[in-house]
């Protein structure tokens, strides 16, 4: 039987994001989780929604990251969250840039629809939260429902909030805790 899912983008959503010049997060101790962040995602992992991360990395293909340096942040995001008593099941990116002919680059839907395929999860009963109407499009692309963070428009968003504790009083509305049920 499938289950429904949580589909998180990474910078802007989990964690906040480098300033402009960077570009992209290099180090595990730039990587800082976004305010309000680990407590909505502690609020899915009590509802028994499986929180996926699906994140763009062009650093990887432009050569600013290895794979290990993104290892590395991603065990730093999980120790982050882990003390916060939060966790995500997996995480998916894609490590190509724009030229690239993948299809796991969003706005294209392949990183969650092999999240959907490995971990047994239907989108048409999920949702994706992100911060940038590419995440959108790929999210509606794989078939969710999705939700869009901050002030930029976007069709393709079925909701829109203007930051995390916006989103977390829309869960709490939405989906019930596993022993409130």
């Amino acid at each position: 039987m499938t289950r429904a899912a949580i589909f998180l983008d990474r910078d802007g959503v989990i964690n906040i994001p480098p300033p402009p010049e960077e570009r992209y997060i290099t180090r595990p101790g730039d990587f800082h989780l976004m305010p309000g962040i680990a407590g909505l995602i502690r609020f899915f992992n009590e509802t028994d929604l499986p929180v996926i991360v699906v994140t763009n990395q062009k650093c990887l293909a432009i050569g600013r990251l290895t794979s290990e340096g993104l290892d590395a942040i991603h065990a730093r995001m999980h120790a982050l969250l882990s003390a916060e008593n939060a966790h995500v099941e997996a995480v998916y990116h894609c490590p190509h840039d724009e030229t690239a002919r993948c299809d796991c680059r969003k706005p294209k839907p392949g990183m969650i629809l092999r999240a959907a395929r490995e971990h047994d999860l239907d989108p048409q009963i999920s949702w994706l939260i992100g911060d940038q109407p590419r995440d959108c499009a790929a999210g509606k692309a794989a078939g969710c429902r999705t939700l869009l963070l901050g002030r930029q428009s976007c069709q393709e968003a079925d909701l829109q909030m203007d930051d995390i504790f916006a989103t977390m009083a829309w869960a709490r509305k939405n989906f019930q805790k596993k022993q409130e049920r």
